[in-house]
């Protein structure tokens, strides 16, 4: 490819509370494998210690500046008519305006191909910008797509277009192709990953629950379970972030000496956690407002450190986890499984072994350089692809 043609990749993300732990490792591997790559913004606040780096290109436009562009972006959807008007026929004006925006900085970028972490609204943007600049697109489908997507008839209307489409699990991989008509050959099963040699199995003691501190990750069944051990050493390390204060859970069922609440963590620091515990536990739920779990990077990160997990079958954790899974809710359940962990070293020995070849064998980093190579197919894909271009 030549020096004027080099791949460069549009990647759009939301940076509200920093990136996702997983998009900016993802983003990161990505760069220092030679990747050339811009991120773009939907929201962004800084400080969070997973804002970018300072090494890497990324566009965030503010409020203000948002607002002083409105003459500009109205002009310009009217040299568009036929996309504006798609675009009020299927709520997307605001996904529209951030299309245009992005797109200009694109063009003088040399972006050549585009791609959306998410179905949402940020897919929804780069689905505007193919629009308007005929360039490949493609994203990444985790989850909550499919059970709280901001526009369904939109992401259908994404799905038609991307050239490739990357579901992170089996499951949702089926699911795209049986409900929502996404063809074989622009599928990509496309496993995160964790670095297997980073996170590995070290000799201490607890159970640790890790995630966003909401109804759906469960960790109030988990405090729950914790009053039926009373005659069991177990300690809860909880690390994350979110609504729920579950120090005054853990104060309201009596067991606020076996708990140990934690802010987000960065990497390194989580890291270091996993190969202190002994025990992870993953306690989710499926609910109404927030849909059910992907594959939960933490259990990947726990299960390469070789711990035992407790889980239940929430979404798609059945695909990575064998053992041990008790059913969504159940609080006595959740109590004998820990009890069982807690009480047979020799056990939480061979189940971290297992849990480790497991990730080792199927979400290790051989899957960010396959999704590399497959973003490298878009580069050559393009030269085929004929769309028109916006307007």
């Amino acid at each position: 490819m030549s020096e004027s043609r080099k791949q460069k990749i549009a990647y759009i993300v939301s940076m509200h509370a920093g990136l996702e732990t997983f998009i900016y490792r993802e983003v990161d591997d990505l760069v220092r494998a030679g990747k050339a790559i811009r991120l773009y913004a939907t929201r962004f606040r800084a400080g969070d210690i997973f804002a970018p780096k300072p090494e890497w290109s990324w566009l965030a436009i503010g409020k203000t500046k948002l607002l002083l562009m409105i003459p500009w972006v109205a002009l310009r959807m009217l040299t568009m008519p036929r996309i504006t008007r798609h675009a009020l026929k299927h709520g997307g004006l605001v996904d529209l305006y951030f299309a245009i925006l992005f797109a200009a900085d694109m063009r003088r970028n040399g972006i050549t191909q585009i791609h959306a972490h998410f179905g949402d609204h940020k897919f929804f943007i780069g689905y505007y910008c193919k629009r308007i600049l005929d360039l490949p697109l493609s994203v990444t489908i985790h989850a909550h797509e499919f059970y709280t997507n901001p526009n369904e008839a939109l992401f259908r209307e994404a799905l038609a277009a991307a050239d490739r489409v990357f579901p992170i699990a089996r499951k949702w991989m089926e699911k795209l192709g049986s409900e929502y008509g996404v063809e074989r050959d622009r599928l990509r099963l496309n496993r995160l990953f964790v670095d297997t040699e980073r996170y590995r199995p070290q000799d201490m003691t607890t159970v640790i629950a890790v995630g966003r501190y909401t109804e759906r990750k469960g960790f109030q069944y988990l405090i729950e379970a914790l009053k039926q051990l009373k005659d069991t050493d177990i300690h809860v390390l909880f690390i994350g972030f979110g609504d729920m204060d579950l120090a005054a859970i853990a104060r309201e069922h009596g067991v606020e000496e076996r708990v140990t609440v934690f802010g987000k963590m960065d990497q390194d620091q989580l890291r270091l956690m996993y190969q202190m515990a002994d025990i992870l536990c993953v306690p989710s739920i499926t609910t109404e407002r927030e849909g059910a779990e992907g594959i939960p990077v933490v259990l990947m990160e726990g299960m390469a450190c070789g711990l035992p997990v407790v889980a239940t079958p929430c979404g798609a954790i059945e695909e990575l986890v064998d053992e041990i899974l008790v059913p969504e809710r159940d609080v006595d359940a959740l109590a004998e499984a820990l009890c069982r962990l807690a009480g047979n070293p020799e056990l939480r020995r061979q189940q971290g072994e297992r849990n480790r070849e497991k990730v080792c064998r199927e979400y290790s980093m051989a899957n960010i350089q396959r999704f590399g190579e497959w973003l490298d197919e878009l580069s050559e894909y393009e030269q085929t692809v004929s769309s028109p271009a916006g307007g």
